[in-house]
């Protein structure tokens, strides 16, 4: 991992790597003792790259399965990466409160990032719950 590397890259190799499960990989591109993370509304502030995995796989990917990633904004400032998108998901697990559906769903969130030489350190994640939970509860 070189330091030259922007953001952006060290961002799409970290998303890559959790979406394909390769979970092994992420401390290639972030700081296994010192990420910090905050996934708003879901579990608060945690530090430590294992803490953060665990509570992506038990609170969110095994749950909203076959998740898709959108970019729409990307905004680069020095060390900092803000990304607005898109998740589709598959509602295959208790989510929110409610019952797996099995309804594919979208919903919008923004993303955070504080890149250090060449590794992601910090992490801000808002999501639309309330958007998402309005989806999964609507009658079919």
């Amino acid at each position: 991992m070189t330091t030259e590397q922007h953001p952006l890259e060290v961002y799409r190799r970290f998303q890559s790597y959790l979406l394909n499960g390769e979970f092994a990989r992420v401390g290639e591109v972030a700081d296994v003792d010192g990420y910090t993370e905050n996934c708003v509304g879901l579990t608060g502030w945690t530090t430590g790259l294992q803490v953060a995995l665990r509570n992506f796989q038990e609170h969110i990917a095994s749950r909203l399965t076959d998740m898709a990633v959108t970019e729409h904004d990307v905004v680069e400032a020095g060390d900092m990466l803000v990304i607005r998108g898109t998740f589709e998901v598959t509602h295959s697990g208790q989510f929110l409160g409610v019952a797996p559906t099995g309804r594919r769903v979208c919903f919008d969130w923004i993303d955070m990032y504080r890149i250090t030489e060449g590794r992601i350190v910090w992490r801000f994640l808002l999501c639309d719950w309330k958007g998402l939970l309005d989806k999964l509860t609507v009658a079919a």
